[in-house]
């Protein structure tokens, strides 16, 4: 491992990514009071979390191609500063049409922050170090999706919601501050071939099955989590604390195999194991169909299906993610822009289609979620070319 990604270094990536579930989950429980503060419905202030989702993807988009022009460092901090300050003014805005704007404004810059950080990881390490480094840093940042929602709780509750968009300015730039301070001023980036489009990333198409496999492999938890409310609490019946500890399952899931995956790549190759963990997670959707058409009224084994499909993301995210900047030495920052935008876009198109499809059963749920396991599992098995050629292969002599 490049002894570039020290330990502050690497708690300041996981910073930099934790902002997003800081900045979606962090203000849900203020919905109903912000529609009512705002005289709208309150479908309308949801259109927000969507809208989140869809600027952080185009902020990735436009981040990934200037970090590889002028450099991880700089762009970061710019993408950070433009996070700080629309979230700042998101208080002011009077109108639903201001808040979708500075939403916008706030996901972009989000957006082009966060990209550097998988661009990072690619310009100092390889192999084995890539997906140990992504293993850990998503281990770090999975307290944020954990405490944000209580955090936002408290500040509602003592404060008001603007408070909630105000500490987000401030967290913004307390990351700022420490990029400025931590992260080394000259990275790898003077090594890299300037202008290189997207185009160069998709013409790379031994990588494109990991793209597949990193996007509907995540589709799958952003599926259960956009419909978890309805599953649990409108199926079964569950009250608000036993399914808020529910979900806790699936967190404590994520992290367990989080760590296995951690253990485990000291000994097999990162696309070995992904292909081990969509396969466990194309277990965890057979074991929710058996579930819905046989035992419909069993809540443990519907739970069961859900956490061991669910908790897999902790082994397929850091490894997919691995095995696809694999490929782009050159040219990281465009390649994680490409990675990232698939993420969420393939995310958030997925779990609308389930809410589309949505009745008064969990088969829609069910059915979306194990196409994009067997999607992200044809992926991670796609061979363009012969395995000789597949550099994939040999991670762990990488770098």
């Amino acid at each position: 491992m490049s002894k570039f990604i020290s330990t502050p270094l690497l708690f300041l990536l996981a910073g930099i990514s934790a902002l997003t579930p800081f900045a979606t989950d962090g203000y849900l429980s203020a919905l109903p009071v912000m529609a009512e503060d705002l005289n709208t419905d309150i479908s309308l202030i949801a259109v927000t979390v969507s809208l989140y989702i869809f600027g952080l993807a185009i902020g990735q988009l436009i981040g990934g191609p200037l970090s590889d022009r002028f450099g991880r460092k700089p762009v970061i901090i710019t993408g950070l500063a433009i996070f700080s300050i629309a979230s700042f003014f998101i208080p002011y805005g009077h109108s639903i049409e201001m808040l979708w704007g500075l939403r916008m404004i706030q996901a972009i810059g989000g957006g082009i922050a966060v990209v550097g950080v998988p661009a990072i990881i690619r310009d100092n390490t390889s192999g084995k170090d890539s997906a140990r480094l992504f293993s850990l840093i998503m281990l770090i940042t999975m307290l944020a999706p954990s405490i944000a929602p209580s955090v936002g709780t408290v500040i509602l509750k003592t404060l008001d919601w603007g408070w909630i968009f105000t500490s987000l300015a401030l967290l913004g730039l307390i990351v700022t501050i420490s990029v400025i301070v931590i992260m080394p001023k000259e990275t790898k980036t003077k090594q890299r071939v300037k202008n290189r489009g997207y185009l160069s990333v998709f013409r790379e198409r031994r990588a494109l099955g990991y793209l597949l496999a990193q996007g509907f492999g995540f589709s799958v938890l952003i599926t259960f989590l956009t419909n978890a409310p309805f599953a649990y609490m409108e199926q079964f019946h569950v009250d608000e604390a036993f399914f808020s500890g529910l979900l806790i399952l699936n967190v404590a899931g994520v992290a367990v195999i989080n760590r296995l995956n951690h253990f485990l790549l000291q000994r097999i190759e990162p696309n070995q194991l992904l292909k081990i963990f969509l396969s466990i997670q194309m277990l965890g959707v057979l074991i929710l169909v058996v579930a819905t058409a046989f035992f419909p009224n069993i809540l443990w084994l519907t739970v069961f299906g859900f956490v061991a499909t669910t908790a897999t993301i902790g082994g397929i995210m850091p490894n997919s993610s691995a095995c696809f900047m694999n490929y782009f030495g050159k040219n990281a920052g465009i390649a994680a822009a490409t990675l990232g935008a698939t993420q969420y876009l393939v995310g958030a198109a997925v779990s609308a289609l389930a809410a589309i499809l949505s009745d008064d059963s969990l088969w829609p749920i069910v059915l979306i979620m194990t196409t994009a396991t067997i999607i992200a599992l044809c992926g991670a098995l796609y061979r363009p070319q012969a395995q000789a050629e597949d550099n994939v292969q040999n991670l762990s002599h990488a770098g």
